[in-house]
């Protein structure tokens, strides 16, 4: 065999070794169905959308940065320039959300983000908390839902995972921040805003979850 004929096959089986990674190469895994459910005092209404497991990696790519951009925001020592850059990360989340269809575009969480970081007496408080973990509500079987819980909510978190929120002294009256981070047990009465459990998708899916919004009672123990 000649050097041309070692040369042709040399190159046909670098082409066909490397096919499989060229067609990976913009796999982003399987597509897997998500249904919310639109909860108003009307009635409810239940949506469908398409996650495939490269978007939900990307998300759970940005909890730390989402986690470190609320510490900083929420901190009387943060200077306006720290804020605004960690603003910006928390508003590019939402937006990502907001993309992929699991956070409707009218969702007010401008407002609820504004709740959090310029607090005033209310009956509802802001509260924000996402990571990797386990949630249960109560006669509850859905991955996500919009609108009103008044259903306990129960989520536990294991090494990863962030919860941010506010408490009420009564004497004096003032607003208290607090949070928790890695592993902890948040318990929420009293729902308003949005509840989302990736892990109740389907298998491979990584246990992400998110709850956004505002509640009556929230409290929970850290366990480190």
């Amino acid at each position: 065999m000649n050097w041309r004929a070692k040369f042709v096959i040399f190159v046909l089986a670098v082409a066909l070794a490397s096919t499989p990674f060229l067609a990976n190469a913009g796999y982003d895994g399987k597509k897997v169905p998500a249904e919310t459910t639109i909860i108003t005092p009307l009635g409810k209404e239940v949506r469908t959308v398409e996650v495939s497991e490269r978007e939900i990696e990307k998300i759970e790519e940005k909890t730390f940065e989402i986690q470190n951009a609320i510490k900083i925001v929420t901190d009387p020592s943060s200077d306006d320039d720290e804020k605004s850059k960690a603003m910006e990360i928390i508003e590019a989340f939402i937006s990502k959300l907001q993309e992929l269809g699991l956070i409707p575009g009218t969702f007010p969480i401008g407002q609820i983000l504004l709740n959090l970081l310029s607090p005033k007496l209310d009956v509802m408080l802001p509260i924000i908390s996402f990571g990797r973990g386990l949630s249960w509500i109560p006669l509850y079987p859905g991955e996500a839902f919009i609108g009103f819980m008044f259903r306990p909510i129960i989520m536990q978190y294991f090494l990863l995972g962030y919860t941010a929120s506010l408490n009420i002294n009564l004497l004096p009256p003032r607003l208290e921040y607090w949070d928790m981070v890695g592993t902890h047990t948040l318990f929420v009465l009293g729902f308003v805003g949005i509840y989302i459990d990736l892990g109740k998708i389907g298998y491979g899916i990584p246990n992400l979850q998110f709850l956004i919004g505002e509640s009556l009672v929230a409290g929970g123990f850290d366990w480190l």
